[in-house]
C-alpha cells in the first residue's frame, strides 16, 4: 500500500530517509544482539515466537487488510472487500477474525439497524503498519531499479 515513487526526485528522497532509517534500525538490532547475549536468552525460544508470528502475519491478504486500515484508519466490510481485488467474503472474514483475535484489529458495531461494523487498528496493529511500511517501501524501490 505503498505509493509507487514515478517522479525520480521523489524517489531519490524517499530511498535518502529510508537509508537514514535503515541505518539507525541496524544500531536498534546490535543494542538487541548485545542484551540477548548478557542476558543469557532462550534462542530457540525466541526463533520459535518469531516464526510464529511472522507466520500469521506473512500470510496471503493480511498485510494488505493492515495496510489499508492504516491508510484508511476504519473500513467496513464491504470497503475493505472493494480495497483488495480479488479477496472472497469468506477469505476477508476469516483473515479479520484472524487480525482481531491476534489483537491487530477491532471490530466496532454500531447502530441499531441495520447493525454496522467497522474494523480498525488496535496500537498494535498501528505498529505493525508503521514498522513494516518502510519495509514495503524499500522493496518497492528495490524492485523499481530492477525494471
Amino acid at each position: 500500500m505503498v505509493p509507487q515513487f514515478t517522479d525520480p526526485k521523489q524517489a531519490a528522497l524517499l530511498e535518502t530517509e529510508l537509508k537514514k532509517l535503515i541505518k539507525e534500525s541496524r544500531k536498534f538490532s546490535q543494542k538487541l544482539k548485545t542484551i540477548a547475549r548478557e542476558c543469557n536468552v532462550d534462542i530457540h525460544r525466541e526463533r520459535k515466537t518469531t516464526a510464529e508470528m511472522l507466520r500469521l502475519i506473512l500470510q496471503k491478504w493480511v498485510i494488505e487488510i493492515i495496510h489499508i486500515l492504516f491508510i484508511e484508519e476504519t473500513q467496513r466490510f464491504n470497503d475493505l472487500k472493494r480495497n483488495l481485488e480479488g479477496i472472497s467474503s469468506r477469505t476477508l472474514t476469516s483473515k479479520l477474525r484472524l487480525l482481531e483475535d491476534a489483537g491487530f484489529v477491532e471490530r466496532k458495531l454500531t447502530g441499531e439497524r441495520p447493525t454496522i461494523v467497522e474494523y480498525s487498528l488496535t496500537e498494535r496493529g498501528q505498529i505493525l503498519a508503521e514498522l513494516s511500511t518502510p519495509i514495503i517501501c524499500h522493496l518497492k524501490l528495490q524492485c523499481a531499479k530492477t525494471e
